[in-house]
C-alpha cells in the first residue's frame, strides 16, 4: 500500500507546493495570534489545564466535519499509531509548558525564548528527517531571531523557573514540529490533527475535575468558540508542513509579533516604538526570503 499523501479530499494526487505552505503557515499563525490574545484573558479566569481541554475537545467540531465532507472516517486509520500518540504528548507538553512560562516570567522573556523555536527545527531537521536547509534559510532564521529580539528587548536575568518552563516548551514544540512533518508523508493532516486534539482531551480529561473552575454562560461560550478555531489553525499549520519543509514553516513563526503589533495598535490603540518597527522589518525580510526561495523551488519543478 503506498503512502497517504495528506490529501485534502478522498482520493486526490495532490503535490506539494512550498508557496502554498508559505501562505498556509501564515494565515494560521494569523488565527492562532488572535487566539494567544484570548487564551491570555482567560489564564486570569481558569487554570491552564481546564483552557486546554476546552481548546482541544472542541477543536474536533470543526475537524469532524471537515473529515466527513472530504477524506471520510475511514481515513483515521493509521499505521502508526504510537507515533501519534508521542505527537499528542510533545504537542500537549510544549503547550502547557509554554503558557507555565508566560505565567512565570515578563512577557518579553518569555517569547524571546519561546522564538528560539526555528533554531531548534532547523538544527534537527537534517539529522531526524535528512531535509536539507541551506545557508540561505539559516540566514533568514537568524535574521528573523535578531528582529524578534530587537522587539521584545528581552532583559537579562531570564535563567529562572520560568525561563526554564518556557525553553522546554520551545524544545518540545519544535520536537512536534518535525515529527508532524514525518506523519505528512503518511497520513491526511486531517488524521494527524483530528488524533492529536482527541488523544490529548482523553488524557486530560480525567484531571480536568480537580482544577474545574465553573464559567458563565457568555465564558463558556468564549471557551467553546477558542476551541472550534483552534481546530482551523491547527489544520492549516499542520497542513502547510505537507506542501513545505518542516524549516521554511518554523521560520513563518516569526511572523506571530507582526500580528501581536497590528492586534495591538487596532485593538488597543497601541503605537509601536521605531526600534519595534525596526525589527518588524527584519521579520518581513526574513520571511520575504524563505518565501521567494520557495517561489524559485515551485518553478524549477513545474519547468
Amino acid at each position: 500500500m503506498a503512502p497517504r499523501k495528506g490529501s485534502f479530499s478522498a482520493g486526490a494526487d495532490v503535490a506539494p507546493d512550498g508557496r502554498k505552505g508559505v501562505f498556509l503557515m501564515l494565515f494560521g499563525l494569523m488565527l492562532f495570534s488572535v487566539l494567544n490574545g484570548v487564551v491570555k484573558a482567560q489564564t486570569e479566569l481558569f487554570p491552564i489545564l481546564q483552557i486546554m481541554v476546552f481548546r482541544n475537545a472542541f477543536a474536533l467540531l470543526p475537524l469532524a466535519f471537515l473529515i466527513g465532507h472530504t477524506v471520510g472516517w475511514p481515513s483515521l486509520i493509521t499505521r502508526r499509531p504510537l507515533w501519534h500518540l508521542l505527537h499528542a504528548v510533545l504537542v500537549s507538553g510544549a503547550i502547557g509548558l509554554i503558557f507555565m512560562g508566560y505565567r512565570a516570567l515578563p512577557l518579553a522573556d518569555a517569547t524571546a525564548i519561546n522564538f528560539a523555536a526555528p533554531l531548534v527545527v532547523c538544527a534537527l531537521s537534517v539529522p531526524i528527517l535528512r531535509e536539507p536547509v541551506g545557508a540561505l534559510k539559516w540566514g533568514a532564521v537568524l535574521v528573523g531571531f535578531v528582529g524578534v529580539l530587537i522587539m521584545v528587548r528581552p532583559g537579562g536575568d531570564v535563567i529562572r523557573e520560568g525561563a526554564i518552563y518556557s525553553f522546554a516548551g520551545t524544545v518540545l514544540s519544535a520536537c512536534g514540529l518535525l515529527l508532524a512533518r514525518h506523519l505528512s508523508k503518511h497520513d491526511p493532516t486531517t488524521t494527524i490533527v483530528f488524533l492529536f486534539m482527541a488523544i490529548s482531551s482523553i488524557v486530560m480529561l480525567p484531571l480536568l475535575p480537580a482544577v474545574w473552575v465553573t464559567p458563565t454562560p457568555l465564558q463558556l461560550v468564549g471557551l467553546v468558540s477558542m476551541g472550534g478555531a483552534s481546530g482551523v489553525a491547527q489544520y492549516m499549520t499542520t497542513r502547510a508542513l505537507f506542501h513545505a519543509s518542516v524549516s521554511t514553516v518554523a521560520t513563518m513563526g516569526y511572523t506571530k509579533m507582526i500580528w501581536a503589533l497590528l492586534i495591538g495598535y487596532f485593538a488597543f490603540g497601541d503605537w509601536p516604538a521605531p526600534v519595534v518597527l525596526a525589527g518588524a522589518g527584519l521579520v518581513l525580510l526574513s520571511t520575504w526570503v524563505v518565501y521567494r526561495k520557495e517561489s524559485a523551488a515551485a518553478r524549477g519543478a513545474a519547468g
